[in-house]
């Protein structure tokens, strides 16, 4: 495990002005544990010590897989491309017109929705973030706060009329490490009130009185489907 963790943790432990015993007790592990990770000993320790000895000071360990280089960042590509298209087709089955990569820049505020999605009956926008793996939760709930906060000029964009409703959604591949992760951080993620059959329920009828969806779905839902979504015109893929 390659990380920054031992000068890291040795830093913010000597900010607070506290002994290797003092962090071992406040975590719940001995001052061996923390002079084994301050010295880079990383091999006896589990991620899960080392991450509750983060928390203890204050802080989030995030731990990066390396794999023959670019080829990992491919093949990671191509589970987000799976998931986004699951997505789309479930939305498109219900009803809704699904825009992908829809790219903004509104005063200094940019970057890109995986998806936006509109229901023509009820003039609903949808934002939809979708996460394979959730690394800094707050990074990636503070980006999705300014999609819903620009999804009026979105909706402008795409050449939508003003939504009646506007809703945000979260949706993370089905697998064990992102329910703990829900789980572990739940005060952050209080504010999707719909979560998993409710917020299935919801796309199927939307209406107002939900702060926001979460669901978590399995990126092979659409491998044997296609969903007629669009590509805005600037951003229109050739073929």
């Amino acid at each position: 495990m390659r990380t920054n963790m031992p000068v890291a943790l040795r830093a913010l432990r000597q900010r607070r002005g506290w002994r290797q015993a003092d962090l071992g007790r406040r975590s719940g592990f001995s001052r061996d544990v923390v002079q084994r990770i301050e010295s880079g000993e990383l091999a006896g320790v589990t991620i899960g010590a080392a991450s509750r000895v983060a928390e203890a000071i204050g802080a989030i360990l995030s731990v990066e897989l390396r794999w023959h280089g670019a080829d990992l960042d491919r093949l990671i590509d191509g589970l987000h491309a799976a998931l986004v298209r699951a997505i789309a087709v479930r939305l498109e089955h219900l009803g809704w017109i699904v825009y992908v990569e829809v790219s903004f820049n509104h005063f200094g505020d940019r970057g890109r929705c995986d998806l936006v999605a509109w229901h023509p009956q009820t003039s609903t926008l949808l934002i939809v973030e979708a996460k394979t793996r959730i690394g800094d939760v707050q990074e990636t709930l503070g980006r999705l706060d300014v999609k819903q906060r620009l999804a009026g000029e979105i909706a402008r964009q795409l050449g939508l009329r003003r939504p009646a409703n506007i809703a945000t959604a979260l949706v993370l591949t089905e697998n064990g490490a992102n329910r703990r992760v829900v789980r572990e951080f739940e005060p952050l993620f209080r504010r999707f009130s719909a979560r998993g059959r409710g917020a299935l329920t919801w796309i199927r009828h939307p209406t107002q009185g939900t702060s926001g969806l979460l669901w978590f779905e399995s990126p092979d839902a659409g491998s044997s489907r296609t969903a007629r979504v669009t590509y805005p015109a600037r951003h229109r893929r050739a073929g």
